[in-house]
């Protein structure tokens, strides 16, 4: 019965429930997508300056290079040392190497301190004739590793951008190197090392860096002694990358950091050479990480990466902002779960409060109609017994005629079945249905009024029944209930006189009129008429109950109203003033 009365109770609060949860779910998808947006816009924003910061310092280099290149080396006293060391034997060619290093050692001890590590001599055949920062490294050629070297001294024009060399991967800025006359002698380099890049980062924006190279290329072009220093990339096994281990964020050594899936994206992404951003949540913080392409002196857009770790207070926030509003939502749901009870629960009480009242009032009203009845009952009752005796005498003295006998039955037939309709009037008057029927009200009121007939001819109260055909689908029994408290009511005050009821049509609405001449209701109480246990009769007549109930029915069943006024009528050429009662029922909701 319980779970019965509770599924009604969704039933009717479906709507409230539906809208309820439809701005719940609408509340956090949206939230979700700011969330969403949010971060995205901050990882969109930090790529972003990462790259302008990159072109900024590429774009420095470069104009440095250049003036180091016509400052320092484009110089007769240089380039002619490289000259004359051509195609020459290994003696001639390591007293001009002496002599060139000699001559740029002084020059490129300055250069190192802006970060240029590495001078590089070449011959035209692409051999390598002096590096500065290893000068006993001499005489091997180049022209399958160093495509920038080899694409200088066949075109005669600068390079510049991106290589990995066989011991070291940087920032080439590779020119062609003429004599006087402008012929060609061979070609000279100029390398940032990509470990300042890591430095500048890492100072400029508290982040952790590390350059990606192919596997491939570093396994074709380094020096063998120099592969030890290259490890597999955790980001992306396809790329190596060299780290100084004494660093305190290595976020990208741990084996397990990535999932297989994040794995799976990344490598998607840096194959398609795209810049692209990610965060990660670690041990409470999170991680902004920023993958940057770097192209080689070949066009190889994706040949390196440069891959930032920054922990972001900004994301941290933005999550525990998202956290707190997924809090209340689900606080405003608990909220919403006691508030649903706690509705359920309040109503049932109202239902049973509401219950007990109309119980009450029938009970009140049950004696009414037993006395009613026994009104009723008295003269059919007299026929019956005085037919039935007369029958006997006759019979025993034997003079009963057979159509007096068969006249004596109909009359005891007609009286019994007069007493049948009587007990059935009662009985439909205490039904509990709770459907909705079709019915015609003139009818149903006609019904009301015949019980109060016999009390009311006793009283010399005239009746007067003003109604009309109108045909209705609703709660029949309810407004009966209704129509009795308030014939009831109006028989109870009138003492004699008359008691009017009618019926009318009115645009939407029906309404009901019950009428008496009792005088009237006094000015000080008629505000408070359908109050509960408010009654104008004696303690011992009344318990204030039959107006509340017939109000209650009125406006919550049946959605109409219920008002009182004292008014002044005529009948017969006398004047009367009393109560009138108004049941005003809106056609909508009686269909």
């Amino acid at each position: 019965m319980h779970i019965e009365k509770f599924r009604n109770f969704i039933e009717e609060s479906i709507l409230t429930i539906v809208i309820f949860f439809f701005l719940l779910f609408t509340s956090f998808f949206y939230f979700k997508f700011q969330l969403e947006k949010e971060i995205q816009t901050y990882l969109t924003n930090l790529k972003q300056l990462y790259a302008t910061q990159y072109d900024t310092i590429y774009d420095n280099f470069n104009k440095l290079s250049q003036n180091s290149f016509y400052g320092i080396i484009n110089k007769p006293e240089i380039y002619d040392l490289v000259k004359y060391a051509y195609k020459q034997d290994s003696e001639l060619q390591s007293f001009y190497r002496e002599r060139l290093y000699q001559k740029l050692i002084s020059d490129y001890i300055r250069l190192k301190e802006y970060k240029f590590y590495q001078i590089h001599f070449h011959f035209p055949d692409n051999t390598s004739f002096l590096r500065m920062h290893e000068k006993d490294k001499f005489g091997d050629n180049l022209t399958k590793d160093r495509f920038s070297v080899k694409e200088v001294n066949e075109n005669l024009k600068p390079v510049y951008g991106y290589e990995i060399g066989k011991m070291v991967d940087g920032f080439r800025f590779v020119y062609p190197l003429f004599d006087e006359k402008l012929f060609h002698i061979g070609s000279v380099e100029l390398s940032v090392s990509s470990d300042f890049f890591e430095k500048n980062f890492e100072t400029s924006f508290d982040v952790d860096v590390h350059f990606l190279i192919k596997k491939s290329i570093v396994e074709e072009r380094v020096f063998k002694e120099y592969l030890k220093i290259f490890d597999i990339s955790n980001e992306n096994d396809e790329y190596l990358y060299k780290e100084d281990k004494t660093k305190e964020l290595n976020h990208f050594t741990n084996e397990n950091f990535y999932t297989n899936e994040e794995r799976n994206l990344i490598k998607i992404k840096m194959k398609n050479s795209e810049n692209f951003s990610i965060y990660k949540k670690i041990n409470g913080n999170y991680i902004a990480i920023s993958f940057l392409s770097i192209k080689n002196t070949q066009n190889e857009k994706n040949a390196a990466y440069m891959v930032l770790y920054k922990n972001s207070d900004f994301i941290k926030q933005v999550m525990n902002n998202y956290h707190k509003m997924i809090l209340i939502l689900i606080l405003i749901s608990i909220i919403f779960v006691f508030y649903i009870n706690y509705r359920y629960k309040k109503i049932q009480e109202e239902k049973n409060k509401e219950y007990i009242l109309s119980q009450q009032t029938k009970m009140v009203a049950l004696g009414e109609m037993i006395q009613n009845i026994s009104h009723q009952w008295r003269q059919p009752l007299s026929v019956i017994s005085v037919l039935a005796s007369g029958l006997k005498l006759k019979k025993e003295v034997n003079i009963l005629e057979d159509k007096e006998f068969f006249e004596s039955l109909d009359g005891i037939l007609h009286n019994t079945t007069y007493l049948s309709n009587t007990i059935e009037d009662f009985r439909n008057y205490f039904n509990e249905s709770l459907e909705k029927r079709a019915f015609n009200l003139k009818d149903t009121i006609l019904q009301c009024t015949a019980m109060f007939k016999e009390d009311l001819n006793a009283k010399n109260i005239i009746l007067i029944e003003n109604l009309i055909d109108i045909e209705l689908f609703t709660y029949e029994n309810d407004l009966k209930h209704v129509l009795i408290n308030l014939l009831k009511n109006a028989k109870d005050f009138t003492k004699q006189g008359v008691i009017l009821v009618e019926m009318k049509e009115e645009k939407n609405e029906i309404i009901i009129e019950i009428q008496d001449s009792a005088g009237g209701i006094p000015k000080n109480i008629i505000e408070k008429i359908f109050e509960p246990y408010f009654s104008t009769k004696h303690n011992s007549s009344g318990i204030g109950l039959g107006l509340y109930s017939a109000y209650e029915i009125i406006t919550k069943k049946f959605n109409g109203n219920i008002l009182v006024e004292n008014r002044t009528f005529d009948y017969n050429f006398e004047s009367y003033k009393g109560a009138c009662f108004s049941i005003i029922l809106d056609k909508k909701n009686l269909q």
